[in-house]
C-alpha cells in the first residue's frame, strides 16, 4: 500500500535512508539524519514537496521523496525527485513503480507539466533506465558529477 509519509514514519525512512546513501554514489559525503529528518518533516507539512511510503503488513519498505517548482523560465510546474528509498530485498520494482506513479498522480492534481526523474546514486542505472522508462519517462540527457 501507499501512502502520504506521517511524522512517524521518519525515523525509519532515515534508516532506509541510510541504507541506499551507503552503497551510493553519496557515501563519500556525510549522511546527517538530523538534517535529513528536518527535510523530511517540511515536505510531510507540504513544504515544497512531499514524501509517500509504501507499507507492506504494516512494516514501511519504502519510501519517495519529490517536489514541485516553476521553471526557471517559466511558471510552468515540474514535479521531481528527491529520492526512491526502498529495502534492497524489496528493490523488485513493484514498489518503486508504485511509488512512482502515487508521485506522478500528487504532481497531475498540483498542475505539473513535466516529471523530472534522475539516477543520482550509482545503483543499478541500466535496471532503473529501464524501470523509469516503463513507467513513461523518457531519456533526456545525463546527470553529470565530478568529485572535489
Amino acid at each position: 500500500m501507499i501512502r502520504p509519509a506521517r511524522h512517524s514514519d521518519v525515523p525509519r525512512l532515515i534508516e532506509l535512508g541510510n541504507l541506499l546513501h551507503a552503497s551510493s554514489n553519496y557515501s563519500k559525503m556525510t549522511y546527517c539524519p538530523d538534517k535529513s529528518a528536518s527535510f523530511l518533516h517540511d515536505l510531510i507539512n507540504g513544504l515544497g514537496g512531499v514524501v509517500f511510503v509504501a507499507e507492506v503488513s504494516g512494516e514501511v519498505v519504502g519510501g519517495m521523496a519529490g517536489g514541485i517548482t516553476d521553471q526557471w523560465f517559466s511558471d510552468d510546474l515540474i514535479a521531481y525527485d528527491y529520492s526512491i528509498f526502498i529495502e534492497p530485498a524489496r528493490r523488485s520494482g513493484i514498489t518503486a513503480i508504485s511509488l512512482i506513479k502515487t508521485f506522478e498522480q500528487w504532481a497531475i492534481l498540483r498542475g505539473a507539466k513535466q516529471l523530472h526523474m534522475g539516477i543520482g546514486t550509482g545503483i543499478n542505472v541500466e535496471s532503473t533506465v529501464r524501470l523509469y522508462q516503463s513507467c513513461g519517462l523518457n531519456h533526456f540527457g545525463p546527470l553529470m558529477m565530478k568529485e572535489l
